[in-house]
């Protein structure tokens, strides 16, 4: 089997899909706190933000303001 940059297509299988809906959630412009948590992990610092809090600031960088619907 061929290797993907950064791993390989086993490796990707195996995540559980956390690809695709990284995408989706990037195309339809949604929060996506666990990517916020990986890179938490690379960079070596613990999240700064409960989940709470990552989706309330996503909104407010984005104008948007908070709303439930």
């Amino acid at each position: 089997m061929r290797e993907i940059e950064g791993g390989g297509a086993p490796q990707k299988a195996a995540e559980g899909g956390k690809g695709w809906r990284h995408a989706v959630r990037r195309m339809f412009g949604m929060p996506d706190y666990e990517a916020y948590l990986e890179h938490c992990r690379e960079a070596g610092h613990p999240p700064r933000l409960t989940e709470r809090e990552y989706v309330d600031q996503f909104f407010e960088s984005k104008g948007k303001g908070v709303r439930c619907c």
